[in-house]
């Protein structure tokens, strides 16, 4: 945990402001990196919300000592209510029921934390049913969304829910060079196919390598898009271009798991890139 926390030090100093300053929101959307890792620290910012002992910083805890952290970590603590997908994706009768057991009155006069793992995966209908409730919130309940991606959540939602991203882990063994020079050939559309052969040989020979580079390239767009220094120059680029390339990446990088013809793989993918919107 000690070495979670460390190298998510931004992280847990934004939690610990929100609970030491008493500026808690009424619903978060949580960019994580992984659902199993990052969870302790989304953990450590329930028990936060939940602490009757007046903690207020991740530092502070004292869990071993705590009825309500051992509870928390149980998943018994009966104000904490978790939604995962139901297969694929987040059902609308999942959020019905989840607001139905929210209508009734804390069975420990406390605050109440609702958390959606997979946010991305909410339906048409769920979704809907969910932004009724960020809607008309009400008080001493916290809704914590988590995702891998926040643009893949529709937007009436994320307006609707302050944002904390954990640090990205950047991915291992990939050259940054050459996930910058894919960029490049991006930025002037018909570069994608004039340097086709040399992509193909030397930037991303195959499937594994590939989904590599493409998530530096994603990491750096998803920099970009919240003000954050890269090391390539995007300004010119309208960041819903950019927006629509990480979704675009993100959507694509998912076919990779199936038994796909590479070359026609990468082909459809220069389309969609160069097409933009057209292609989503």
């Amino acid at each position: 945990m000690d070495e979670i926390v460390d190298y998510n030090e931004k992280f847990v100093g934004v939690i610990d402001n929100i609970i030491s300053f008493n500026k808690l929101s009424h619903a978060y959307i949580i960019e994580v990196n992984d659902y199993d890792s990052d969870y302790l620290l989304v953990e450590a910012f329930v028990k936060l919300i939940l602490c009757k002992n007046n903690v207020k910083k991740v530092s502070d805890l004292n869990c071993d000592k705590c009825e309500i952290c051992r509870l928390v970590d149980e998943g018994n603590y009966p104000d904490v209510l978790v939604v995962e997908p139901d297969g694929k994706e987040i059902k609308k009768g999942q959020l019905l029921d989840l607001q139905k057991e929210y209508n009734n009155k804390s069975m420990l006069d406390s605050n109440r934390v609702y958390i959606i793992k997979e946010a991305d995966k909410l339906n048409l209908a769920a979704a809907n049913s969910i932004l009724k409730f960020l809607e008309e919130p009400e008080d001493n309940i916290v809704a914590i969304l988590l995702t891998k991606n926040r643009y893949q959540i529709i937007d009436t939602i994320l307006s609707r829910c302050q944002i904390i991203a954990l640090k990205r882990k950047t991915p291992s063994n990939v050259d940054s060079d050459k996930a910058l020079t894919f960029i490049k050939y991006m930025l002037k559309n018909g570069e994608l196919f004039v340097n086709y052969k040399e992509i193909l040989d030397n930037i991303m020979p195959d499937k594994l390598v590939a989904r590599q580079i493409l998530e530096q390239v994603k990491l750096i767009f998803i920099d970009y898009l919240e003000g954050n220094d890269v090391m390539i120059d995007l300004s010119n680029v309208d960041k819903n271009k950019v927006v629509t390339w990480v979704l675009i990446l993100e959507s694509e990088m998912k076919k990779l798991d199936y038994n796909v013809n590479y070359k026609l793989w990468l082909d459809s993918l220069y389309v969609k890139l160069i097409g933009g919107d057209r292609y989503v």
